[in-house]
C-alpha cells in the first residue's frame, strides 16, 4: 500500500478539515479586503476578525482529529513534514528579521506563514515519496 493511499476514514477527515481551511481563509480575505478597502470598520469588523479566529480554530481541531485518528505511518509523514515547516519558518522569520536590519524591505506577518505551508507541502510529498512502496 503506498503511503498516500488514504483510508476512507482519513479521507473524511482530511475532506473536514479542507473544509473548515476553506472556510477560514475565504473568511480572513474577505476581512483583508474589507479592512484596507475601509468598507468596514467599529463592531462587525472586530466580529468578522473574531470569526476567522474561530474558523482557524476549528480548522485546527479538524487536523488533530485527522492526525489521531490516522495510523502511524500517515501521523509520522506529517509530523515530519510539520517539523520541517516549523523550522523553516523558524529560520526564515529569524534570519529576514535581520536583513531588515539591514536595510532589506519589511514583510507583512503572513509572508512567513506562506514559507511555512510551502514547506509543509514539500515535507508531505518527500515523505510519501520515502516511503511508497
Amino acid at each position: 500500500m503506498a503511503a498516500n493511499a488514504l483510508t476512507p476514514r482519513d479521507a473524511i477527515n482530511i475532506r473536514h478539515f479542507y473544509l473548515w481551511l476553506l472556510a477560514a481563509a475565504a473568511a480572513f480575505v474577505a476581512a483583508t479586503l474589507l479592512f484596507d478597502g475601509r468598507f468596514l470598520s467599529g463592531p462587525p469588523a472586530w466580529a468578522l476578525a473574531a470569526t476567522v479566529i474561530v474558523l482557524l480554530l476549528f480548522t485546527l481541531r479538524a487536523y488533530l482529529r485527522f492526525l489521531r485518528a490516522a495510523d502511524e505511518l500517515l501521523r509520522k509523514i506529517h509530523v515530519e513534514a510539520l517539523a520541517l515547516a516549523f523550522g523553516a519558518g523558524f529560520i526564515f522569520m529569524t534570519g529576514w528579521r535581520l536583513f531588515e536590519r539591514l536595510g532589506a524591505f519589511k514583510l507583512d506577518v503572513n509572508d512567513p506563514v506562506l514559507v511555512m505551508m510551502l514547506f509543509f507541502a514539500l515535507g508531505l510529498w518527500l515523505g510519501t515519496r520515502r516511503y511508497e512502496s
